[in-house]
């Protein structure tokens, strides 16, 4: 199938149901911020005890109600309708503990991206800001290009950082891609161990990568959008996106389908 059919079918499949996935993707932001802005007000910015309290919220939060969002596509492409909004049964056996691990799983691959890219950059950095901004994500690495662009025998390196970096964001989508497959194989295969997951999702993608990265790059012009609209777009481009990746994984898999059974 090629790649503008999976966005088409994904239009179509949200056509009627798209304000209601962006009002889960808005809850998913809301209760970010407003938890975030919690912890700041108790313990204030930057802190240990801050640090420490979105960390616990990353890691044991946070994501169950992205995760939603993947269950309601999942549940649209075959097109039930019923209880698509339905976030309880993830904090509960047997998703919970799994989808906690998925999360952390997504996380590493995400620093191990980072690190990887950041590394050769050790000297003009420092190696103490190469595991801080690996750590941290790259918009915390701003301020500190900011100030090193001011200094004109730096101009090439801070360059040729800033197209690692941006190598970088277009390689970062593939990997949250790939996390929405392993989420989505857990919601069909409830009892699955991670192992099983993750040697379920090899099998799938094989020969697909490529094809997976296409997809998640054909949105870039949907990205400028929403950095038009200051993010408001934000809530409409994000269902359609993920419905597109769970169209792409249930054709990939429905190819490899007596592999998985």
């Amino acid at each position: 199938m090629q790649l503008k059919t999976y966005r088409t079918q994904a239009r179509l499949l949200l056509k009627g149901h798209w304000q209601q996935l962006a009002t889960m993707v808005a809850w998913w932001l809301l209760i970010t911020m407003l938890l975030d802005a919690g912890l700041e007000g108790l313990f204030g910015a930057g802190t240990f005890w801050y640090q420490m309290g979105d960390t616990f919220a990353s890691y044991f939060f946070y994501f169950i109600f992205l995760n939603a969002v993947f269950l309601a596509t999942l549940k649209l492409s075959y097109h039930k309708t019923k209880g698509i909004n339905a976030i309880t049964p993830l904090f509960k056996k047997p998703f919970y503990t799994d989808l906690v691990i998925l999360n952390l799983i997504q996380q590493v691959l995400n620093w191990g991206l980072l690190l990887i890219g950041l590394i050769p950059f050790y000297q003009l950095i420092g190696w103490q800001r190469v595991l801080n901004f690996s750590y941290n994500g790259l918009t915390s690495a701003a301020p500190y290009l900011m100030k090193l662009s001011q200094q004109p025998a730096n101009y090439f390196l801070v360059l040729t950082f800033l197209l690692v970096l941006l190598v970088i964001t277009l390689i970062q989508p593939i990997i949250l891609a790939y996390y929405q497959i392993l989420v989505l194989l857990k919601f069909e295969f409830p009892q699955a161990s991670i192992k099983m997951i993750l040697s379920l999702s090899t099998v799938i993608l094989k020969g697909h990568w490529l094809r997976l990265l296409g997809l998640v790059l054909s949105f870039i012009g949907w990205e400028i959008v929403v950095y038009l609209t200051a993010g408001i777009g934000f809530l409409w481009f994000y269902p359609y996106l993920i419905m597109s990746v769970t169209l792409f994984y249930q054709d990939i898999k429905k190819d490899r389908i007596q592999v998985i059974q």
